[in-house]
């Protein structure tokens, strides 16, 4: 299985979906054509509750573009079915850049665990660019009693269906990688849907809970802060920010051997937005992801820019997304609600 960034590197070269013409690529944003544009506050939706990875990223990233665009960029968290009800609001806005959406990999998901979404995912947006990327971590309390994953799998394997885990919704990085997990393992868990990890590591740390996936985002802080134990890291190598935590691959069950898996995170602007503004919001993308500081402030929370593609390109990513997440939802046997 390609990693997202090959994904994106080879959707880019291809050229797949071309439902937009390339955007020539831009080292600064430009003004031309945009007329005004912006001429007051952006809404950035966010659609996953405060506190969250995506709500972090989506923060720093609001932040960054008020500075580049030199106007107010506006954060607002809608919450709720694994981010459709946010994605729904932009798909539904005025299409004038003036309403966007940060959203992670569950935009590609939830048509493959939803029968039926409020929007087309790919027909109501224009995927301006995928920003960044992080993986996820498997968690468990403290004090938990599962050292290693194959710990917590063998349990799993033990105790069908007699442990639990949590996650921020269905759809999120942490359901989906632990989705893959159990399905190539054949371990069964029951998966514990909350409003928010806050609140999954609440139940986790009192040991209501066996363990919780999380993105490095939000999984650094209590990392450091000694509140779980990390048991291993989704990335197919080592992480600089965790050099001692070893890999699902490095797991000692075969079945994971080959296993990979990364969030990511995209902007989206409503379909039949002008073109100059996409152009603008894709050159302001491509923009902050050469910005020194706010590529660090990525780095500190366990993320990486991800390559740069013009429009066709990310779309095309955002279909090839669509098309893998189906394929693993079918091979664990996962329906849609």
């Amino acid at each position: 299985m390609l990693s997202r960034r090959s994904l994106l590197a080879a959707a880019a070269a291809s050229g797949l979906a071309p439902v937009l013409p390339a955007a020539p690529a831009r080292a600064q944003p430009q003004n031309q054509g945009t007329g005004s544009y912006p001429d007051k506050p952006i809404r950035l939706i966010l659609p996953f509750s405060a506190g969250g990875p995506t709500d972090t990223l989506g923060r720093v990233f609001a932040e960054q573009l008020s500075r580049q665009m030199g106007a107010r960029v506006l954060v607002e968290n809608r919450t709720g079915a694994g981010s459709t009800i946010g994605a729904d609001v932009v798909a539904k806005a005025a299409p004038d850049g003036y309403t966007l959406l940060f959203n992670n990999l569950s935009h590609s998901i939830n048509p493959s665990l939803y029968r039926r979404v409020p929007y087309d995912t790919v027909a109501d947006f224009v995927p301006v660019g995928v920003l960044m990327e992080g993986p996820v971590v498997v968690l468990v309390g403290a004090n938990s009693p599962y050292r290693t994953l194959k710990d917590l799998i063998e349990a799993a394997r033990a105790r069908p269906d007699r442990l639990d885990y949590g996650s921020a919704g269905n759809g999120s990085a942490a359901h989906v990688s632990m989705v893959q997990i159990l399905a190539k393992t054949g371990a069964r868990m029951n998966h514990v849907v909350y409003r928010g990890v806050a609140n999954a590591m609440t139940d986790l740390l009192s040991g209501t809970i066996a363990s919780v996936n999380d993105t490095s985002t939000t999984a650094l802080g209590s990392i450091r802060g000694g509140m779980v134990r990390p048991l291993a890291v989704t990335s197919p190598a080592r992480v600089p920010f965790l050099p001692d935590l070893p890999t699902v691959r490095e797991s000692g069950i075969p079945e994971l051997a080959d296993f990979q898996m990364s969030t990511w995170n995209m902007l989206l602007a409503p379909a039949a937005t002008p073109r100059p503004v996409v152009d603008r919001l894709h050159a302001e993308v491509a923009a902050a992801m050469k910005d020194a500081g706010f590529v660090a402030k990525l780095a500190e929370l366990g993320n990486v820019p991800m390559p740069e593609a013009d429009l066709a390109g990310t779309r095309a990513f955002l279909v090839s997304e669509m098309e893998r997440w189906r394929a693993v939802m079918t091979q664990a046997g996962v329906r849609p609600e």
